[in-house]
């Protein structure tokens, strides 16, 4: 075998020689050299991982090349294990058949085809497909499949034997493998050899812009020898004679640069995608050095983060799996020293993993079903790049840490929901790209869910992040209402009581003033905050929205407006004009709620204001508190603790519920519609039910008939003049494409699954 390591002097892509050490992650075995059970106690090749920065041209680079025949002739990883990437694949040959008119029999080649699973659907289409992968076991089963795959390195002489023998190609693809590369002159003059006149090259990698936004310093090893800008990526092609002329970024790897590459002087014009990106990145900083001299800081305070939370978590007697064995996680892994004393297992998907053993740490690795066996408190998810997938493919599971961008304990019935939402209204909520969103009270209940949800749709759906600002006095909400701290460049947090005028810099596009006390204990308890609140909360809302010119307001009402309705307007429409004490206990909730919709009509009415109103219907779902007395959290707050449940009176008033998913679905319809001046009952018009009822559902169907139910006196303390029946027309908002689809028996069981494992009570 050749020399085991060798340091490179000069950058890949300039050839200059003014390169600065800004990554340091000391050193460790290479990331996928996973052992067996007998090599344990056998030395492990141990190399220096450390990137460096070209002050001539910015690209950062690992100097320190391990023989690729050590890497990748034995690799273990399969991407076919994979459902996600299985789906991105397919979706991306899709793609470049429609954009480039491909015609069956054109000649496609994909370099580290892995077993074939981009080329697979470029076959069942009728094209030539050819895979280029030295990983030799893995080639031998792309082949077998179906997908012919030569076991070679590529580079400009075997890209000449395969054009002679087999002609020039329409389309070459190579995807997480640039960055591999060493020699990019050699492997690039392959490309131009073997592609078309027409042809296109599309590459696929990691981009720096990303890890350094998402801290994924994990991305980070030795296989992985370049960390790339579109500025950098061009700079290079132009000088191999290749032009870059479109560029676009997927969510894979936690944020992948999709570059488009052909021949100089080709058929296809440069897109102003290449300008949106350069721009982008000239504001990131990319270019100065300091940047990652900071970046290096933020992965030691990471370091020191998940460190005392496995170890605190250890100290409790918890058991900690891991779940995925990748590249990535090994990186952590070493890097963190965490080993078999904080982590007891990881499980993973590929065969070709089980049953050996971590490089560096020598964590077992097991199948999945070792989670049942051996059921884990909390699950590290070291393969983040799958977390929803992972997340949803154990639903009876729901304790996960998230180790990047920061570490932190997530829910995953919170990021199932969070997901369902954002497939629901995305792509209307396209629209909210590169804009400013205010939410008042985003640490409340709802206000919580909004927040998450921007925070998903930023990172995984909307091209250019829309900016976030939660403004909240914490009154009766908690800033990580939903057990999740979102640290984001695009999210701030403002601590204000909205009574009071404010304003914030720059533009504010869309408002959402959900800020309000909502329980009827918290507004009989303060029931002059609660009307000044709603009042001066919404005026003051309403005058920034004037100020900034904003595009949609949405004020949040209540279905409490409409009071004890007639039973001739059960189901409730929105022209009901209600039924409600001006007096009583609950009236400092309900009238100025119903003073709140006046004034958002008035500001309409004389300004023009872009306002829209939603009037929800008993919301529940993760995130509520067991003490805020709303029923549903109350009854599932006394069953966890094996008090009976308690019913008010003979349990006669009625109820329809609507899971948090359905109703922030609702919201986001009304928000980005574009009709002003309107007004929608949001909710569930099925499954109305007597709170008794409610009760016997919940102790036989949630607590498997181990509570009991009791029917009490209404306290003293409970507000008087509650209504009997509660059940919206939804008609209207039907017309916006909404439709509850979470039934009560559903959304309980999912309420109750979250409630129980985070105990979640203040």
């Amino acid at each position: 075998m050749q020399e085991l390591i060798r340091k490179n002097t000069s950058c890949r892509v300039c050839k200059g020689k003014n390169l600065h050490k800004v990554i340091s992650l000391g050193s460790m075995p290479p990331a996928n050299a996973f052992l067996k059970k007998e090599d344990l106690n056998k030395s492990e090749n141990k190399f220096p991982l450390e990137a460096y920065f070209c002050s001539d041209c910015s690209f950062v680079q690992l100097l320190d090349i391990v023989n690729p025949e050590l890497l990748f002739r034995d690799y273990v990883y399969v991407s076919s294990t994979s459902p996600v990437f299985i789906e991105h694949f397919r979706q991306l040959a899709e793609k470049l058949i429609h954009q480039f008119n491909l015609k069956k029999g054109d000649f496609v080649v994909d370099v580290g085809s892995n077993d074939g699973i981009l080329l697979r659907p470029f076959k069942e289409m009728g094209m030539k497909v050819l895979g280029v992968d030295p990983a030799e076991k893995i080639a031998a089963l792309a082949t077998q499949s179906g997908i012919e795959t030569l076991p070679i390195f590529f580079g400009a002489e075997a890209a000449r034997d395969i054009a002679k023998k087999r002609g020039k190609a329409r389309i070459i693809t190579t995807t997480s493998v640039f960055s591999h590369v060493d020699d990019l002159d050699d492997f690039t003059s392959g490309i131009r050899e073997l592609i078309a006149d027409d042809g296109v090259f599309i590459i696929e990698v990691y981009y720096l812009k990303e890890l350094l936004e998402k801290n994924l310093f994990d991305t980070i090893y030795h296989e992985h020898l370049s960390y790339f800008t579109l500025k950098t990526m061009s700079r290079l092609m132009e000088r191999m004679g290749m032009e870059v002329f479109d560029a676009d970024e997927t969510d894979t790897h936690g944020g992948s640069l999709r570059v488009f590459i052909q021949k100089k002087n080709g058929p296809h014009k440069r897109t102003d995608n290449i300008k949106i990106f350069l721009n982008e990145e000239e504001k990131k900083h990319l270019s100065e050095i300091s940047t990652y001299k900071k970046f290096s800081e933020k992965i030691e305070r990471n370091k020191e983060a998940l460190r005392k939370l496995l170890q605190n978590l250890k100290s409790k007697g918890k058991i900690i799996a891991g779940y995925g064995a990748p590249a990535k996680g090994n990186t952590l892994l070493n890097y963190f020293g965490i080993g078999t004393d904080l982590v007891d297992y990881v499980v993973d998907d590929s065969k070709w993993k089980q049953g050996l053993y971590t490089p560096g740490m020598h964590i077992p690795v097991v199948s999945s079903e070792k989670l049942s066996e051996k059921k884990p408190d909390y699950i590290l998810i070291l393969a983040w790049n799958f977390a929803d997938s992972i997340m949803n493919k154990i639903p009876d599971f729901d304790k996960f840490i998230l180790p990047v961008p920061i570490p932190q304990v997530v829910s995953g019935i919170v990021e199932q929901d969070l997901n369902l939402i954002c497939e629901a209204i995305f792509p209307e909520a396209g629209i909210l790209e590169g804009k400013t969103l205010l939410v008042t009270g985003g640490s409340g209940f709802i206000g919580s869910y909004i927040i998450a949800v921007m925070e998903k749709l930023n990172s995984k759906y909307l091209k250019i992040p829309c900016k976030v600002i939660s403004m909240d006095n914490h009154l009766v909400g908690k800033s990580n209402n939903l057990l999740k701290e979102i640290d984001s460049e695009y999210i701030q947090y403002v601590t204000h009581d909205v009574c009071k005028p404010f304003d914030v810099e720059g533009p504010v596009d869309y408002i959402i003033n959900a800020a309000g006390v909502a329980s009827p204990v918290y507004y009989k308890k303060f029931p002059i905050e609660t009307i000044e609140g709603t009042i001066y909360g919404v005026k003051n809302a309403l005058d920034l929205a004037g100020r900034k010119s904003s595009k949609s307001f949405l004020y949040f009402s209540s279905s409490e407006i409409y009071g004890d309705p007639d039973p001739n307007f059960v189901p409730t429409p929105e022209i009901y004009k209600g039924n409600v004490s001006s007096i009583g206990d609950r009236s400092c909730y309900d009238e100025s709620k119903r003073v709140g919709e006046t004034l958002c009509m008035a500001y309409y009415k004389t300004h023009n204001a872009p306002v829209k109103i939603v009037r929800p219907f008993n919301v529940f779902g993760p995130g509520m508190k067991g003490v805020d007395y709303r029923v549903v959290p109350t009854f599932i707050s006394l069953g966890c603790k094996g008090l009976p449940l308690t019913v008010h009176d003979k349990g006669n008033q009625t109820r329809t519920f609507c899971y948090v998913t359905d109703a922030i679905i609702g919201f986001f319809k009304v928000l980005l519609s574009e009709k002003s001046g309107e007004v929608y009952n949001v909710g569930n018009e099925n499954d109305e039910i007597n709170m008794k009822a409610l009760a016997d559902m919940i102790a036989s169907g949630v607590f498997s008939g181990k509570a009991e139910v009791n029917l009490i006196k209404y306290p003293d303390n409970y507000p008087q003049d509650e209504p009997r029946r509660r059940c919206p027309d939804l008609n209207k908002i039907k017309g916006l494409g909404y439709g509850a689809s979470v039934d009560l028996k559903t959304g309980l069981k999912r309420f109750y699954k979250w409630f129980k494992e985070n105990s979640f009570e203040a």
